[in-house]
This record gives structure tokens, sequence and C-alpha cells, in this order.
């Protein structure tokens, strides 16, 4: 198992595959096996790095206060540690909202980014929806976690035609270390960047999804498009907010033709 100590912390990560380096960022309650439907597609191509943030998955979650400054941090010290300059920085949702502040941390280290169903800041409705998912966080009652996160995560399609792969969502939520995930959502809830986002220099790949309630495409995607230079949209229809489940075709279709530009 692969664990690097970065920043005092162990973090788990992998490596797939040979050629330029793509590194992946998870969503705020995923671990790598989130990008399930992209590792064996992009791993063709590219060297994936695939890893679980501090308070995710296999890395270790310490009990002090996160921040994406702090994760930044961690990932450009993963990246030293690989002995890896410059990548392409993919992410969806949190993992994504880490590739725009690592873009403006550590712009030197950033080959192109893909930015898919994120956010530059919280409004008063998501707030309101994170502060859900906090408290039933809070009560570490998994049940009702997955109660609150599902209809919010899924457009109705997915959850009507995927149940089985929903009921594996829900015995994972049996296994999460809540106290963590409250931390990453207090990280997240501290999310202000949209005045700084003029200052990325990277090409940049903007996705939504299109029926994405959570963090939906306008005003989130469209914002962050807007405000980027040299950044495109792309809008994936029919799809919630995971669209790395619900429309994996699109999205590595997509993504691979912006990586190969």
């Amino acid at each position: 198992m692969p664990i690097s100590k970065v920043n005092g912390v162990k973090i788990y990560y992998e490596i797939h595959g040979e050629g330029e380096p793509v590194i992946f960022g998870n969503g705020v309650f995923s671990n790598t096996l989130g990008w399930v439907h992209q590792t064996p597609v992009f791993s063709k191509e590219y060297q994936v790095i695939l890893y679980d943030m501090r308070g995710q998955g296999q890395s270790e979650k310490p009990d002090e206060p996160y921040s994406f400054d702090i994760h930044a941090e961690d990932q450009r010290a993963l990246l030293d540690e690989l002995g890896i300059s410059k990548v392409h920085h993919v992410g969806i949702s949190y993992g994504a909202e880490l590739g725009l502040v690592f873009a403006l941390k550590y712009s030197e280290m950033v080959k192109s980014l893909v930015v898919c169903c994120a956010v530059p800041y919280v409004g008063a409705l998501l707030n309101e929806m994170c502060q859900l998912w906090r408290s039933v966080c809070v009560l570490e009652d998994p049940d009702l976690f997955y109660h609150a996160t599902v209809p919010l995560n899924f457009g109705e399609t997915f959850i009507q035609e995927n149940t089985a792969i929903l009921e594996l969502a829900r015995e994972r939520y049996n296994h999460l270390e809540y106290p963590a995930l409250v931390r990453l959502l207090d990280a997240f809830l501290q999310l202000d960047i949209t005045d700084q986002l003029n200052q990325i220099r990277a090409p940049t790949l903007v996705i939504g999804g299109e029926n994405d309630i959570l963090k939906p495409v306008n005003p989130y995607s469209k914002l962050i498009h807007e405000k980027t230079p040299n950044s495109d949209l792309f809008v994936v229809p029919d799809s919630g907010h995971a669209v790395t489940f619900e429309k994996p075709e699109d999205f590595n279709r997509v993504v691979l033709d912006f990586l190969r530009k």
C-alpha cells in the first residue's frame, strides 16, 4: 500500500500507467475508488495519480481544522515526493475546488485544469444543504446520511436505474469516519475565491451537470468559466452532480479531447 508522509500526515496514493502525469481530485465524501470509470481509460495514455486527501479514505485524518490551502500544500508536497514538477489537474466537486486553489497557489505546477461540478464560493442555498450534511455527520447516522446526500448527488434517472450501485454506497457509508467529514465540510464552507479566478493562467475546462441540484451550472459553472481566462465550458446532458459516475463516457471523452490539445 503506497503511503507518503507529507506535511506530517500519511497520504495514501496510487499510480497507474505511463505518460504525462494527471492528478485526480476526489469529491468530499469520496476516495480513490471514485475514479473507477476513469482510471482504466486515462491510464492508457497518461500517468494517473490518485490519492486520498487528509480526512479521506485511507489517508490519515488528523483531529484539527482542514482547509483548501492545507490540501494544496499536501498535494504539492506529495508531487515533490514523487518527483513530479507539473501535472494536468482533473477534479470533481471538492477535488475540483482544490484544483482551482492549487492553480492559484502553485501555477507553475499546473499544465491544465479540469473543473467539474465545482463552485468558487458557497451560496446561501448550497450553504443550507451543506449545513444539513454537517448536522447528519455530527449525528454519525449512516442511513440518515445516505438519504440526505443521494438526492443531491445523483440525478433522478441515475437513481431509478442504479439501485444496486446505490446499495453499495449505502453499505460504504457504514464505514465512514464522520468526524473527519465534518472537518472536510468546514473547510468547504470557507471557500471564497471568485475574485481570484482571473489570476488562473492554465488552460481550463469547466464541466457542469445539466441537472446538478447541489452545484448547478447556473450560477456556479458559468461563473467559473466567465471569470477564468482561457477556459471552456461543457454541460453534460441529463446528469446530476456525480458526472463521473452518471455519464462517465461523456466525461472521459470531453476531458481526453481537452488534455490531448
